[in-house]
């Protein structure tokens, strides 16, 4: 950082992913929770991604989105702000003998970023992490990285507007949570709503369309929305 009023989104919001212990139970988490191989083939699909597209993933956290992305495409760009989760997701990449992913310490403000413009950028519950001046910044530096008619699939936490009552929103969603989830996933949950970043979806869309971005597509389920943007 350059800048001594950047915010540094190398500190911890939430859960500290700087513990190794806390990683390997984040990925252990992740495998029960996420269907990689439905995600992925969404992602190629929405980004139009080919065999000669490179692809820049913000948050990639254990490495799993970046490691089957890297068999359909030329070349992943793989950055996150934990060193632990790099440490980790590049020992699956060699492991998996996968060669054509490039892990890298950054985030959506400082750090790696690819040297050209890249055809598509993924994230998927990091941007949540800034608050909201500082997606903004974000925002603007991804449609800053993406090739004309680039694609960017953000994946958040997002709060819909259209709520009376936020607190049996939240309740219903965490008891939710709890039910098809876990205790642990529900707490923190419940973590998430009182200490993080996330956002209103008219205040996030206004976002993208002033980063230069326009919004393709709006997938909304609870909590939980996607946005599909093309440069």
């Amino acid at each position: 950082m350059n800048d001594p009023w950047q915010y540094d989104e190398t500190i911890q919001v939430g859960t500290d992913y700087r513990d190794p212990q806390e990683v390997r139970a984040y990925d252990e988490q992740m495998l029960t929770l996420r269907d990689i191989d439905t995600e992925v083939k969404d992602i190629r699909k929405v980004l139009l991604l080919s065999a000669n597209s490179t692809v820049w993933e913000i948050g990639t956290g254990t490495g799993e989105c970046a490691l089957a992305l890297a068999t359909g495409v030329k070349h992943v760009y793989a950055t996150d702000v934990s060193p632990a989760m790099l440490d980790y997701a590049q020992h699956k990449a060699k492991q998996r003998h996968i060669k054509n992913v490039t892990f890298k310490e950054g985030g959506f403000l400082s750090g790696f970023r690819p040297d050209h413009p890249v055809d598509g950028v993924v994230t998927q519950l990091a941007l949540h992490h800034l608050p909201d001046f500082w997606k903004s910044r974000a925002l603007a530096a991804i449609a800053g990285s993406l090739c004309p008619a680039g694609r960017l699939y953000l994946r958040d936490v997002v709060f819909p507007s259209a709520i009376d009552d936020y607190n049996a929103f939240f309740k219903t969603a965490i008891d939710e949570i709890r039910s098809h989830a876990s205790d642990k996933v529900a707490g923190q949950t419940i973590q998430h709503i009182k200490t993080e970043y996330s956002t209103l979806d008219w205040i996030l869309e206004g976002m993208i369309t002033r980063s230069g971005l326009r919004i393709v597509e709006i997938e909304s389920k609870g909590f939980l929305s996607v946005y599909v943007c093309e440069k």
